[in-house]
């Protein structure tokens, strides 16, 4: 027997919401604006839900109270106060919001005004909306789950009051959410899950409404050149990660100038392209075995060469190896070493290696004194003879003290923020500042949130770093918050900027949580996040006066 539907009830602040959509992808938030009907079978459904098992059918819901609060003369601007470029310049930003009004009256919403009370363009949102809760608390019908779209944290009271009263929560954060209004409700549906899965804007469902968009014959044209332009691209230089490519990519004003938020020529992700690309050149050959780090390769235009004796093969592998490793200072990682090599020979990428053997276990067979692999992941080879003092991984990436894992601990407890190691987040300063260089410079392209994250993930990725996109998109959005000019010239984006103003905003996220921190954690803070050994405060031998070490 079905289980009987849960009564909920659902109160959407829009400004916020459609501000914070806006930020990463501006597609996402003109459809949560304009079909509000689709997004409201996501919640009726009951697929908000976390922790269900594959075998259980998530619970319907009837919706009985829908509200959206609205503020009728708001926009863009005021939505979003220092919003990221995001298509052809002239676009209008300046619609109010009031044009969205119609859309939500035609789902069965409420809408309720909600205009500025003071010159800074303060509205009662909110206040309103949590009267509004109070109120249908108290109602004769008993509300089960109580659906609050937003990511304010002044809705932490309403939450513990709604839970005094044994009644379901759910709310919509994005990945800078307050650890206390996260704790205060039953469920979280991520911002990213809310554009994929609510309003159906995975990459599978942009290729297909690409597809049923474009003009006959115009899609096939435009991917089939873009293919063509990267298999010239391989064959002249050789293997290259992925992220190699957008240079190719930049050729084509499709690229520059998406169409309808359509990123990576509809496929959402240069992942998804790279695979496209490959199955429909049989010359591109992706390298895979490291999930993070992938590699693109193109056959040679003449047939493969023969397939020659194994134990040769492997002797000319390992003294290609042997080569490589000679000229690299830092360990090289495995990926990248076999695409070298791969390419050198030439091999066919889509061959195994002799034996059967995975490429680490061919190289500690070898028992050549030249090769040492690092099984640490991603994993690595290097010379141990000629370059002996490395013998870890690369970029000197040293495990945090148990001072350093206890501050970090505490940190990303009231914070959100993502446990990266130090040298995880220099190496995430460097490429953001990189991207934002070449994002603001000659080139001027329109960008996003969450053209900028994919970018910055992808340069990360390419370093062999395993830096999540939740972890890129924590620290953009930190960075918004903290003011950051994202539209300054190019000198202006520097690794050292990005990190002081990163570390200012966590700053002032521990001391608005009430966390005190201490000046030894201030400064294990600043060695965290900076990579940079704390300065050691020592007394002059001379005055007894206190003074830096180094």
């Amino acid at each position: 027997m079905a289980e009987a539907p849960i009564r909920t009830a659902l109160f959407v602040d829009f400004d916020q919401v459609y501000g914070g959509l806006y930020r990463i992808r501006p597609e996402a938030a003109e459809r949560f604006a304009t079909q509000p009907d689709k997004w409201l079978r996501f919640f009726e459904e009951g697929q908000h839900v976390q922790g269900l098992d594959e075998n259980d059918e998530p619970t319907q819901r009837v919706i009985l109270v829908r509200k959206c609060y609205l503020n009728p003369v708001g926009s863009v601007r005021n939505a979003v106060p220092s919003p990221y470029r995001a298509g052809p310049p002239g676009r209008d930003s300046q619609d109010s919001f009031s044009k969205y009004r119609a859309y939500f009256t035609r789902a069965a919403f409420s809408v309720v005004d909600c205009p500025p009370l003071t010159s800074r363009g303060k509205n009662s949102a909110d206040i309103v909306m949590a009267m509004d809760i109070i109120d249908v608390l108290g109602h004769k019908t008993h509300f089960e789950e109580f659906i609050i779209l937003s990511g304010d944290a002044d809705f932490t009271p309403v939450l513990l009051r709604l839970r005094e009263h044994d009644r379901a929560t759910t709310i919509l954060g994005d990945t800078l959410v307050a650890a206390a209004y996260r704790a205060a409700c039953d469920n979280q549906v991520r911002q990213q899950d809310f554009i994929e899965q609510a309003m159906g804007l995975s990459a599978a469902a942009l290729i297909a409404r690409d597809a049923e968009d474009w003009p006959d014959g115009a899609r096939p044209s435009l991917i089939t050149n873009v293919t063509q332009a990267a298999v010239s691209y391989l064959r002249q230089g050789g293997p290259r990660p992925i992220n190699h490519l957008i240079p190719v990519f930049n050729g084509f004003p499709e690229f520059i100038y998406p169409t309808d938020g359509l990123k990576w020529f509809g496929y959402g992700s240069l992942t998804r392209l790279v695979d496209e690309m490959a199955s429909r050149d049989p010359a591109l050959q992706i390298d895979k075995s490291d999930p993070s780090f992938w590699v693109l390769s193109c056959l040679p235009s003449s047939e493969t060469p023969p397939d020659i004796d194994e134990a040769a093969l492997t002797a000319r592998i390992v003294a290609c190896v042997r080569d490589i490793l000679s000229k690299e200072p830092e360990p090289v990682p495995l990926a990248r070493l076999g695409q070298i090599v791969r390419h050198q020979l030439p091999l066919s990428q889509s061959a195994d290696w002799p034996g059967g053997a995975l490429f680490a276990d061919l190289l500690r067979g070898a028992n050549d004194p030249h090769i040492a692999v690092i099984s640490e992941p991603p994993g690595f080879a290097h010379d141990p003879i000629l370059h002996p003092r490395r013998e870890g991984r690369p970029q000197g990436a040293a495990e945090p003290g148990d001072d350093m894992r206890a501050l970090v601990t505490k940190v990303t407890r009231v914070s959100g923020c993502p446990a990266l190691r130090p040298d995880e987040f220099r190496l995430l300063f460097e490429q953001m500042a990189v991207e934002l260089q070449h994002l603001n410079g000659a080139s001027r392209v329109p960008w996003t949130q969450w053209y900028l994250a994919s970018a910055v993930y992808e340069r990360c990725a390419e370093q062999g770093a395993r830096i999540s996109r939740d972890a890129v998109s924590y620290v953009l959005t930190s960075l918004e918050n903290a003011g950051y000019n994202w539209h300054a010239g190019s000198d202006y984006h520097s690794s050292d900027n990005l990190t002081d103003t990163f570390l200012d905003n966590l700053e002032a996220l521990c001391e608005g949580a009430r966390l005190e921190l201490s000046d030894e954690e201030l400064a294990l803070l600043e060695e965290w996040i900076s990579d940079t050994p704390m300065e050691i405060e020592a007394a002059d031998p001379d005055t007894g006066e206190q003074v830096q070490a180094g």
